[in-house]
């Protein structure tokens, strides 16, 4: 894992700290590469993270579905007000996690959202468009 963190250009500390972060977003374990590859697609273009999980990991509450009023928190934490990875871990990441962090599932993908259906699965899109899209059939989900 040493070696493949080197290999993408990153150190260990960053890897278990990606890692933690693909721990808390995956709920469906067959996501965690693919959820990593999004995370290393906005690295790669200089684009906020913007993890939900990073703000729970804030306010000490990784229940919290509707992370909006905390947004703009001043932690270093906060990937939606502050570029690339929070200066460490948010939780203690699982194997899976840490081989996604290092082995990232190769994707166009920029966002996803949780369903919301029940299967812990998430929607992935390519544009903000699209993301939209995927965000309000996420909310039918959970009307029904």
């Amino acid at each position: 894992m040493r070696a493949g963190a080197q290999a993408l250009g990153i150190s260990v500390h960053q890897a278990v700290t990606l890692a933690s972060i693909v721990e808390k977003e995956a709920v469906s374990g067959k996501e965690r590469p693919l959820i990593a590859g999004v995370f290393y697609n906005r690295m790669r273009i200089k684009m906020m993270l913007q993890s939900c999980a990073t703000v729970n990991y804030i306010i000490k509450d990784f229940s919290i579905r509707d992370i909006s009023p905390y947004k703009e928190d001043p932690s270093p934490y906060n990937t939606y007000r502050f570029q690339g990875l929070p200066p460490g871990p948010i939780a203690g990441p699982g194997k899976a996690a840490l081989e996604a962090a290092i082995w990232p599932e190769d994707s166009d993908y920029l966002y996803f959202v949780a369903k919301d259906d029940g299967s812990g699965e998430h929607y992935f899109a390519k544009t903000y468009a699209e993301h939209i899209k995927n965000a309000r059939k996420a909310k039918d989900n959970r009307g029904k």
